[in-house]
């Protein structure tokens, strides 16, 4: 009889064992649902951030597209009025100069000048465009 009590304790006290390990598995099973139900909100509040933080990026890098815009056109309208200037001169001297003269010179450097800004306008006229349609198309 004595064995028998001796089993029957082992197996009473490996079923209080259990309990308590079942129990530790129901806790970490509800934190880790608690958790995820936590992760899919907090997953929402992330794609929210990153929507925030593209219509700002797209609005600070639409101001300062249009500011350099700006300083782009003043020099451009520089350029090509000093430009049309040293052409008329050229052209009314073209008899007295040579190819390699001063003059003409400074008019290729005006003229690549003035097409190097007006290919920078275009680009940031298309930058304008670009950005202004994305964010109709992310509204």
């Amino acid at each position: 009889m004595k064995e028998k009590r001796d089993f029957s304790f082992f197996f009473a006290h490996l079923f209080v064992i259990l309990q308590a390990i079942m129990k530790q598995i129901i806790l970490i099973l509800a934190a880790v649902a608690i958790l995820t139900a936590c992760g899919n909100h907090s997953r929402r509040d992330e794609i929210e951030a990153r929507r925030a933080a593209l219509v700002h990026k797209q609005d600070s890098a639409l101001a300062e597209a249009q500011l350099r815009l700006a300083v782009v056109d003043s020099a451009l309208q520089v350029a090509k009025r000093e430009h049309d200037a040293q052409h008329q001169w050229v052209m009314e001297h073209a008899t007295e100069l040579s190819d390699q003269s001063a003059e003409v010179v400074r008019l290729n450097r005006l003229r690549a000048h003035r097409d190097s800004l007006e290919a920078e306008w275009q680009t940031l006229g298309a930058k304008i465009k670009y950005i202004r349609m994305q964010k109709t198309k992310n509204s």
